[in-house]
């Protein structure tokens, strides 16, 4: 087979089904590959999404950047199959997230004893597992909906501080709504984990497929178990105030290839 990286997110057919390119920090790449079968794609060891294109022997490559990313070196994507293997290097461009400060009434959710300490790692092991999930699954399109039909009230990537304290940066979008709003799935996939967690509540991990997991946090109620398959705008869930919260609302993240990256860029 043989192959050639065309360009990082040309003129694309379907432009409007794929995820904005945004090469920063929690942000999305893309490459277009000619192949004569589906190739695979990695950064480091993390196996990447590989979609077909609607023009043949064309696929396109959609990789998630960590929040955290060092900007020091490119993002390398190796592109394969079998022993025949090309790679690209994408520049990674700063950018400057906002600053947020919150006061939460105890410091129970701040400086954690040791039970509840514990309670988190196991939790942690979950969340994490579940957000590495990447399974096969073909796509007409990524173009989410939101899960709930309301203005974000809190944005993606601020760096927050609790009681003064730093903590890690907002790694999804918030959604303000009143207790027991239904929430709606933004695609197809499956419900791979569900649990109260210490930090995040009452918690829902969906599965799309090829490295695409979406994450919902602070739920009153689950609609659906650990198994299931949802549908695109089918109910899972009601808003709630569960785990580390100041209010009702919903937290939305997006994980990508194990990289939360901003679910802004992946609906119109």
């Amino acid at each position: 087979m043989k192959f050639f990286l065309l360009a990082l997110f040309c003129s694309a057919l379907y432009a409007s089904t794929f995820p904005k390119k945004h090469a920063v920090p929690g942000g999305v790449v893309a490459l277009s590959v000619t192949a004569s079968s589906k190739p695979k794609a990695f950064h480091e060891k993390q196996e990447l999404m590989v979609l077909e294109t609607s023009s043949k022997g064309t696929y396109r490559v959609i990789a998630g950047i960590p929040l955290g990313y060092d900007l020091n070196k490119p993002y390398e994507i190796r592109v394969l199959d079998g022993e025949l293997e090309s790679s690209v290097a994408i520049n990674i461009k700063n950018k400057e997230y906002q600053k947020q400060y919150i006061t939460l009434k105890t410091n129970k959710h701040v400086t954690l004893s040791k039970t509840n300490l514990d309670r988190h790692y196991g939790e942690k092991k979950r969340s994490t597992t579940a957000l590495n999930s990447f399974t096969t699954q073909k796509f007409k399109d990524l173009e989410m909906i939101k899960p709930l039909n309301v203005k974000f009230s809190d944005d993606f990537g601020k760096r927050r501080y609790f009681n003064k304290k730093p903590k890690k940066p907002h790694s999804g979008i918030d959604l303000s709504a009143k207790e027991g709003t239904p929430m709606m799935a933004p695609l197809n996939g499956v419900i791979i984990e569900q649990g109260n967690f210490f930090f995040n509540g009452n918690v829902v991990f969906i599965d799309h497929g090829e490295g695409l997991v979406t994450m919902y946090c602070h739920l009153s109620k689950f609609k659906k178990k650990k198994g299931d398959r949802v549908k695109k705008g089918e109910i899972f869930g009601l808003v709630g105030k569960t785990g580390r919260v100041t209010g009702p609302h919903l937290h939305w993240g997006v994980s990508l290839n194990g990289n939360m990256v901003d679910p802004r860029l992946f609906f119109n």
